[in-house]
């Protein structure tokens, strides 16, 4: 009897741990991932400067995608702790008190009644085993989930970022194109004015000047939209007191394109954390294969059985040790249509993992490819932009000096405006492309924000 209940006592010491099995240890202890540590999200809010750092971290920290993520980590290594107690055995109490009467025996008497039940399985033809290593399977899974949804809101946050600067690149060019029109219209009204140019230079010039209006109104009003983007991102909409400081620095190593885009694609099938999650969930399916198997077969498990009960004029105490066996005969063909649901389980998990390999395979092929485009079109963006910006200069100073028309500084001052625009847009491009072929060699990383300040620091 006291070795029953030093057993009582001994298992339910571990039940009240909060981790017995130390399973909610291998989650990682914030939603950050191991990109940033867990004291990177303790703080609630932005104000400020917004560097591009400060932003993927709050996206990281706050946005309900990485929390829900990592809850499924911690859910799936939840249910990892629950496999393992398979392994040791059930032990339970059973009180009961009552008052008894009867014909022969009027006077009420109490009786009561103290019990110690265990149970351990000692053999399930590997059916334990199988759901052990499924439930493993489903926690490296998850944790490999958890960091693609990590890189995946990474790249979003980078994204949106690029976007916003780009927005308002794209609203000082707007307020500069806007400028020239207003010097081109007042131009043709001091031309009109003394007669050296017809009215109808004014209203062209006029028409132009307004359309340049209208179009840094529309930028203007899409960069405080994609501001509302990127303060989402960071997990609240209504947060947007802060400047945004664009580092020209971020994103801006080069990538190696001279490898053959072959060798990138072996090499992110290796990296990508969505090809672990896929192998993964297949071995936590043929695992379901092996348990289903298991359920139909037979079931040793040993039990001890001890008790004292009171009734007044009798009292007893017994217990008793042995061993159970467990032989199916017929469960109406339950175990043949779950092994085959099983079975193809594992199949279609197979399926998605290839579909994942060749996912991975063409994302890296895209932006391979783009990257290198969007890299030679940004080394010819600036010399676009210097000679459009010269033949601007060039034809409103003819204009003014009165040797030329308005027809050729409006055609001027349309070219430099999209030239300007095509500059942001390529650079735009170039560095969005970066991330993202980063982001599909699974190389996507702090250093593509920090390499910089840390070299320096060294």
């Amino acid at each position: 009897m006291r070795l029953s209940l030093l057993l009582v006592m001994l298992f339910s010491s571990a039940a009240l741990a909060a981790d017995p099995f130390g399973v909610l240890a291998r989650t990682l202890p914030s939603p950050a991932s191991e990109l940033r540590p867990a004291t990177a999200c303790e703080a609630t809010s932005v104000a400020g400067t917004l560097t591009l750092a400060r932003a993927v971290e709050r996206a990281l920290c706050a946005n309900p995608a990485t929390r829900s993520a990592w809850l499924t980590s911690r859910l799936r290594a939840a249910e990892r702790g629950q496999a393992q107690s398979a392994y040791l055995p059930d032990i339970s109490l059973s009180g009961r008190l009552a008052a008894n009467s009867d014909d022969l025996l009027p006077s009420d008497r109490s009786a009561w009644q103290f019990g110690l039940d265990a149970q351990y399985l000692l053999y399930d033809f590997g059916g334990r085993a199988a759901r052990s290593d499924a439930a493993e399977a489903l926690l490296a899974a998850a944790r490999a989930s958890h960091d693609a949804s990590v890189r995946l809101l990474y790249l979003q946050t980078v994204t949106a970022y690029f976007n916003l600067a780009t927005a308002q690149g794209a609203v000082l060019a707007a307020r500069e194109t806007e400028a020239s029109a207003l010097e081109a219209l007042k131009a043709a009204t001091a031309r009109v004015e003394v007669g050296t140019a017809i009215p109808l230079d004014r209203l062209q010039a006029k028409t132009v000047h307004t359309q340049r209006q209208i179009e840094r109104i529309r930028a203007e009003g899409e960069a405080a939209r994609l501001r509302g983007e990127l303060a989402a991102l960071m997990g609240d909409v209504n947060q947007t007191a802060w400047t945004l400081q664009d580092d020209e620095a971020a994103f801006s190593q080069p990538l190696d394109l001279g490898r053959a885009v072959e060798a990138l694609i072996e090499a992110a099938r290796i990296r990508r954390p969505e090809l672990r999650a896929a192998e993964a969930t297949l071995l936590a399916r043929e695992a379901g294969v092996r348990s289903a198997e298991a359920a139909g077969k037979p079931r040793l498990s040993a039990f001890f059985d001890a008790r004292r009960q009171d009734s007044g004029a009798l009292a007893a105490t017994s217990s008793s040790l042995g061993v159970n066996l467990t032989i199916p005969l017929f469960t109406g063909y339950r175990s043949t249509y779950q092994i085959a649901a099983a079975q193809t389980q594992a199949e279609l998990a197979a399926v998605e993992r290839d579909r994942v390999g060749n996912q991975v395979a063409l994302e890296v092929w895209r932006t391979f490819y783009r990257l290198r485009s969007e890299t030679a079109a940004d080394s010819r963006s600036a010399d676009l932009v210097e000679s459009a910006a010269a033949a601007e200069k060039l034809a409103l100073g003819r204009y003014q000096a009165g040797l030329g028309i308005l027809l050729d500084v409006l055609s001027a001052q349309a070219n430099l405006a999209q030239a300007r625009q095509g500059q942001l847009q390529t650079r735009l491009g170039l560095r969005v492309a970066r991330a993202e072929l980063a982001q599909a060699m699974g190389e996507l990383s702090w250093d593509w924000m920090e390499r910089v300040q840390q070299e320096t620091m060294q």
